[in-house]
């Protein structure tokens, strides 16, 4: 019986724990729903960057870096003065049209209220936010991301786990993910010398820092700038890397 009920299905997305060449590749376990401890972690700290990186890609429309909170910008669907870069217009859209989408799909698949965030869209399917202030925008955000986030444990033990992390943190060609949007546009993150990473043992790349709790993120936890492997304080492994490492600046 005990054997059963410590029984733990492999991640849906595949995952296995490092391994010698040759060697057979063992499973990660699938430990919160369909996704192991790194894919979902790394599906938290994403959701947990998203925020400030909206704030980041809204203030720099005009080009200046960064903006007054009250000054207004548009959206996709609105007019704006030029100049106006597009990219990060299109970059922050895109990302808002993901998160309303799965907030949608998940409000109809657990039959609870989703948000209701004015959009424009393309015939059914939404583009992007109104034209809002940067201010407005980052709040919109965060409520976003608290929808999902409360619920994660349970969104990830859906079918749609593994297509929601990839979908976050990696994305596509047309709508990127987080990670890569984050060393574009930043996320209030200091850089962290090279000398003050170490390798992750998840990807094997010298990119594994300190990450210091922030005003979006109250944790304290080892990351990787690379795959995004994130480990939080209360794991076990997290001792164990600050042991190994001790005297790290955090980021």
């Amino acid at each position: 019986m005990t054997g059963l009920l410590d029984a733990v299905l492999p991640c849906a997305r595949g995952c296995t724990f490092s391994h010698d060449e040759g060697a057979e590749p063992k499973p990660k376990g699938a430990r919160h729903g369909d996704l192991c401890d790194s894919c979902y972690y790394r599906l938290v700290e994403a959701l947990k960057l998203i925020p400030d990186l909206v704030a980041n890609m809204r203030a720099n429309l005009w080009g200046i870096g960064t903006a007054d909170y009250s000054e207004r910008v548009s959206g996709g669907g609105g007019e704006s003065p030029a100049p106006l870069n597009i990219g990060p217009l299109d970059a922050s859209d895109a990302l808002f049209a993901k998160l309303a989408s799965w907030i949608s799909v998940f409000a109809e698949e657990f039959g609870t209220p989703g948000l209701d965030i004015p959009s424009w869209a393309n015939g059914r399917e939404i583009q992007g936010s109104r034209p809002v202030t940067v201010q407005v925008a980052t709040e919109r955000a965060s409520e976003q991301v608290f929808w999902l986030s409360d619920r994660l444990e349970r969104i990830c033990g859906t079918t749609s786990a593994a297509a929601i992390h990839d979908d976050l943190v990696f994305g596509h060609d047309d709508a990127r993910g987080v990670f890569s949007l984050s060393a574009q546009y930043g996320a209030k993150a200091r850089p962290v010398p090279v000398a003050e990473k170490r390798e992750c043992r998840s990807c094997g790349a010298m990119e594994m820092f300190v990450k210091a709790p922030n005003a979006f993120d109250d944790t304290l936890a080892v990351m990787c700038g690379r795959c995004g492997e994130c480990v939080p304080e209360h794991r076990q492994s997290f001792r164990e890397y600050m042991d190994d490492w001790e005297g790290w600046a955090y980021a």
